[in-house]
């Protein structure tokens, strides 16, 4: 394994311990008029699920790395999932077994051309980091998190309906009948409709979801993007208001889109009883309890902060750096 350092060693990084990543706030609401509606008669409410699997990553930042003026990101990515099943939460990992946690040094695909940096991981003192590339750093951090969340997607989609938490992308897996995935979206960026039709989705009561929608994936024309509104809470408004989406191949759409409407029924009924009506939880009422309580465990699994700062010091080894 290659030492990082000795490839930057001349080039005069300047390093910077990452103290508050900030809160994400999500963007305006981006509208488009260009969905179809897949559904003619009214969305009807159906038993709940008895068993779901929810997976989902927790991601953070702990020091940046400028060089050549291009910024390289040291991050740490958690991966886990818990199944939900007669009312009760467990996790799908153990002490012994722990969620799938990768260091990773995230860095734009010109600056690995100009280093000729050709590892798939380095090592960083006594850090042992993969190395992921793409058109700046953050563009390549979300694509080796989506690819984490794939793969521990796939360990349970054969046997249990798996929920991923946040936007469904090219690579997630596409649906199967009765497993889903389905993606879970709180931050709606992007609505995929109209401004009126949008807000009409405010007047929706708990557990109504609105008709489903479909729109090409972006970067794959072959994949369809099925999505629907719902309702987690009573209180007017966009309150409590997410989507969940699935994707499928347009040759599988007409046979499968039944099944896929089936689904969103069953998750309607199921994901708005998994919500603090309340507002006791911060992130909530668009956060459901079971993610809630999967982030929480992975916070657990994250390095110290001042642990990370000082095992890239000692990989500097008395070499020039702006610190």
């Amino acid at each position: 394994m290659i030492d990082f350092f000795a490839l930057i060693d001349k080039l005069n990084p300047r390093i910077e311990t990452i103290k508050n990543e900030g809160t994400m706030l999500p963007s305006d609401i981006d509208y488009a008029d260009s969905d179809s509606v897949l559904e003619e008669d009214t969305v009807e409410n159906r038993s709940p699920c008895q068993t779901i699997v929810f997976v989902d990553s927790r991601r953070r930042t702990f020091e940046s790395i400028n060089v050549l003026g291009y910024v390289m990101l040291l991050s740490q990515i958690v991966t886990g999932a818990v199944i939900y099943t007669d009312g009760k939460c467990n996790v799908l990992f153990s002490p012994d077994q722990g969620p799938e946690s990768k260091l990773v040094l995230a860095m734009p695909k010109k600056l690995a051309e100009l280093i000729d940096l050709q590892e798939k991981s380095v090592e960083i003192g006594t850090l042992h980091c993969d190395v992921a590339v793409g058109n700046d750093a953050k563009t390549a951090l979300d694509s080796y998190m989506q690819q984490l969340e794939h793969n521990e997607v796939c360990k349970y989609i054969d046997d249990f309906l798996t929920i991923k938490d946040g936007s469904i992308d090219f690579a997630t897996p596409s649906f199967r009948v009765g497993r889903g995935p389905v993606g879970l979206v709180k931050n709606v960026q992007k609505a995929f409709v109209s401004l009126e039709v949008f807000k009409g989705y405010g007047s929706m009561k708990k557990a109504q979801r609105s008709k489903c929608i479909v729109t090409q994936l972006v970067g794959d024309d072959s994949l369809l993007r099925i999505m629907s509104y719902l309702k987690l809470v009573n209180n007017p408004g966009l309150k409590g208001l997410v989507r969940i989406e699935t994707i499928v191949e347009e040759d599988r759409f007409q046979k499968t889109k039944y099944d896929i409407f089936e689904t969103f029924n069953q998750l309607a009924t199921t994901l708005s009883s998994l919500v603090d009506d309340h507002f006791f939880i911060p992130r909530t009422p668009e956060d459901t309890l079971p993610v809630i309580f999967l982030e929480r465990c992975l916070d657990r699994y994250f390095y110290n902060q001042s642990y990370i700062h000082c095992a890239l010091v000692e990989g500097l080894r008395g070499r020039e750096a702006i610190l």
